[in-house]
């Protein structure tokens, strides 16, 4: 029978300390670059979202501006132009200005209850709230 006794040797238990060591380093530093760059694709992927999303907020501001000045020409010329003193735009309503002696029949045909008037002995003031003009164009 032959009996072999090991003895632990120094170095080979400092070799495998170091080892353990190196191998711990290198997946924490294998783990801190991999968040750094999953952090910097959510970051590019968060703003590519914004920009798409400001986006859209100005092509559909866009659209209801090119459609309430399409609307005001359309009431233009229904009151005819030369009738016609000033048209703006004060917070959500349409005012428009015109003669006294303007025919107001088509625009109250247009839109009905909608169309505040008041009359005065110089001219016709007329509001038309914005909201019901983009409600009737995206309904149609």
């Amino acid at each position: 029978m032959i009996i072999i006794v090991k003895t632990r040797n120094k170095n080979q238990l400092l070799i495998k300390a170091l080892s353990m060591l190196s191998l711990i380093i290198m997946f924490w530093l294998y783990y801190g670059h991999m968040s750094d760059t999953f952090q910097e694709q959510n970051n590019k992927l968060a703003n590519k979202l914004d920009q798409t999303i400001v986006k859209k907020k100005i092509d559909k501001s866009i659209n209801l501006e090119k459609t309430i000045y399409k609307e005001s020409i359309v009431i233009v010329n229904l009151l005819e132009q030369k009738h016609v003193q000033s048209i703006k735009i004060i917070k959500d309503k349409l005012f428009i200005v015109c003669d006294f002696t303007t025919d107001i029949e088509p625009l109250l045909i247009r839109y009905g209850v909608a169309a505040m008037i008041k009359n005065s002995t110089t001219n016709i003031k007329i509001a038309i709230d914005l909201k019901t003009i983009v409600e009737n164009k995206y309904d149609s």
